[in-house]
């Protein structure tokens, strides 16, 4: 299957395979079998149908309506919602989730955003987040303007060679490894462990307490 891409928001690279973030959940998954999984920015849902298949119940969000595909995987252990992942409170409200997976979605908010969002995860999940966001050292850093600028203010689109290359025709704000660890903290995750991956991209995983 070729990689697709929605509406300026990059490749849906779950749809091909399962990264080494989404290994670590489907771990977690195997350990805590019928475990309530939240998978935001779920794309067509590729990761999410391999959560479901491991005995997860997950509730898939993302701003782009993928309802047919998903009814197309005929799985009730999966439920997905349309929306802006900002708005979680109000998408599924009164819903807790022991994990959640967020993978390459959380760099087209800006930094703020991003703060406040992550608290909103942490308020309803019991346990863990696995989460990955585009490195500032990557190959799309090298096609990006706002490498030299503050990351409180660091919110641009890429060169247009980069839009063209990478199908991301959006604003984002890229992170270093310390800067993205910072980002965790500052809305109250504990980072067990962050590595940058060969692509140069960041990813940790994280727990509530």
């Amino acid at each position: 299957m070729d990689y697709q891409s929605f509406d300026g928001h990059g490749v849906d690279v779950a749809v091909n395979r399962a990264d080494d973030v989404d290994k670590k959940i489907l771990v977690y998954i195997a350990e805590h079998p019928s475990c309530k999984v939240l998978d935001l920015g779920s794309g067509i849902g590729g990761q999410s149908v391999r959560m479901a298949e491991a005995d997860a119940h997950v509730v898939a969000i993302d701003q782009f309506d993928f309802t047919k595909q998903f009814e197309s995987y005929e799985n009730d252990q999966i439920q997905f919602v349309t929306g802006d992942m900002q708005q979680l409170a109000t998408l599924v409200p009164e819903l807790e989730f022991s994990v959640v997976l967020c993978q390459r979605t959380i760099h087209y908010l800006r930094y703020a955003e991003a703060v406040l969002f992550l608290k909103a995860v942490r308020a309803q999940t019991t346990d863990k987040l696995f989460i990955s966001v585009t490195g500032i050292g990557s190959l799309i850093g090298d096609v990006y303007p706002g490498k030299e600028v503050d990351i409180a203010e660091r919110f641009c689109v890429l060169s247009d060679l980069g839009k063209d290359m990478f199908s991301i025709q959006e604003p984002v704000c890229l992170y270093s490894q310390e800067e993205f660890e910072s980002l965790l903290q500052s809305a109250g995750w504990i980072v067990e462990e962050c590595w940058v991956s060969a692509f140069g991209n960041i990813k940790a995983v994280c727990s509530k307490e």
